[in-house]
């Protein structure tokens, strides 16, 4: 399996395809997940770029499935550090990247929009740090702390999806929860509940911003207060 050696004490699990075809475009989509998933969770939409000729890379982040938990929470910026590391590593130019990242990947991502001069951001149901955020994974690490992982797999993938998931969606979420340790899991809510607000003002890539109809944790005003705070002349909000 692909692991990376990015510093002396964190080695990264991460998946890369490229396009057979010469006539790639250059570009490489960086996806970063949310919390609880792992590299996979792309996995459906990573063929079908590449065949349109682009370049994916996808990686485990810190203390998620297989990436080993490092023993040291890291905050954001640390994970945004790895990512940087990462295409540094793979000697992939930032101004060939469009970064996607989902829920708290989203930070991530929109944390390397405001550091590199990236292609392109894509935000999916970007977490916006509050104190509702910090109270909410705060009592969620009590949670896990306390019994550990099941709670969350037998809860979160019926009560963090919309109407139209189905029991293998429900299934896929359960076995991702269940592939985290539980204190790899905490390290990463403790990196959401500390999380500051990122300052998407100092971004000037294009950005397109996708909020889920039912999305619980991140509804559409969430993202609209991204956009507002957003740099860049072209930002979508779909």
């Amino acid at each position: 399996m692909p692991f990376i050696n990015i510093s002396p004490h964190q080695e990264l699990y991460y998946v890369l395809r490229s396009p057979e075809d010469a006539a790639s475009s250059g570009l490489t989509f960086l996806f970063v997940h949310g919390l609880g998933s792992s590299s996979s969770f792309y996995a459906t939409v990573i063929p079908a770029l590449v065949a349109a000729g682009h370049q994916c890379l996808a990686f485990d982040m810190n203390g998620s499935c297989l990436t080993k938990y490092s023993g040291k929470d890291n905050s954001i910026q640390d994970h945004v550090n790895d990512a940087k590391a990462l295409l540094n590593a793979l000697s992939i130019s930032s101004s060939k990247v469009i970064a996607v990242g989902h829920s708290m990947g989203g930070l991530v991502a929109g944390t390397l929009a405001t550091e590199l001069g990236l292609a392109g951001a894509v935000l999916i149901g970007a977490v916006t740090p509050s104190e509702a955020i910090t109270e909410a994974f705060s009592q969620r690490i009590k949670a896990v702390e306390q019994n550990g992982m099941e709670p969350m797999a037998d809860s979160i993938p019926t009560g963090a999806t919309g109407s139209k998931s189905t029991p293998t969606h429900h299934a896929f979420i359960r076995a991702l929860l269940l592939s985290q340790t539980s204190q790899g899991y905490v390290g990463l809510c403790r990196a959401i509940a500390t999380a500051q607000p990122v300052e998407y003002a100092k971004a000037r890539c294009p950005a397109l911003l996708i909020a889920g109809a039912e999305d619980k944790v991140v509804p559409l005003a969430g993202l609209e207060k991204i956009k507002d705070r957003y740099s860049a002349s072209k930002v979508k909000v779909y």
